[in-house]
């Protein structure tokens, strides 16, 4: 007895036996064709475990963010502080950076009248970010780039969410991130 396939447009074939002048279709078909596609529950649980995967996936990536947010804020805030103290020290004239509620602007000494130099910038628009200072909103610098009356170190804080970042200011005018007295 000799067994013939033919071809078919989808991937089921069926095998064919030769009897006395014509074809007689198989009664074993192919187990893979009686059980083509997936049931409801497989596919249920895929879905289930693609969404447990994606909400895993998305938490860490929001932390990621959440965290590089508060950095930017951070590296800000330290570079209008060294902005500050450099024009200070280059024009020979005392300079404030001002908190204003999460907004930060840098003043300068013109024959006695507070000039604001440069644009402010508000963190909490731009970062998310919420500014804090102790033990005040301004920190003053001398024409030298010494901080000026610091009976406490002053200290910026940038928060966002419950993460927090602090910058102190020496009175030698050190900008420092790190071992904040």
């Amino acid at each position: 007895m000799t067994v013939y396939a033919l071809p078919l447009l989808d991937d089921c074939r069926h095998s064919f036996e030769r009897f006395s002048g014509g074809f007689v279709l198989n009664r074993s078909i192919s187990r893979r064709c009686q059980a083509a596609g997936f049931t409801f529950i497989e596919m249920l649980l895929v879905f289930v475990i693609m969404g447990i995967m994606l909400s895993i996936t998305v938490k860490s990536v929001r932390g990621t963010w959440v965290a590089s947010s508060r950095r930017s804020a951070s590296r800000e805030v330290t570079a209008y502080l060294f902005r500050a103290r450099t024009i200070a020290i280059q024009q020979s004239r005392t300079a404030w950076l001002v908190r204003s509620g999460n907004v930060l602007k840098i003043l300068v000494d013109s024959s006695g009248t507070p000039v604001q130099l440069r644009t402010q910038i508000d963190m909490s628009q731009r970062y998310g970010a919420t500014l804090g200072a102790s033990p005040k909103d301004t920190i003053q610098f001398d024409p030298r780039g010494f901080v000026a009356n610091v009976a406490q170190t002053p200290k910026l804080t940038v928060q966002i969410g419950a993460a927090t970042d602090t910058l102190c200011v020496t009175g030698l005018g050190r900008i420092t991130t790190r071992s904040c007295p």
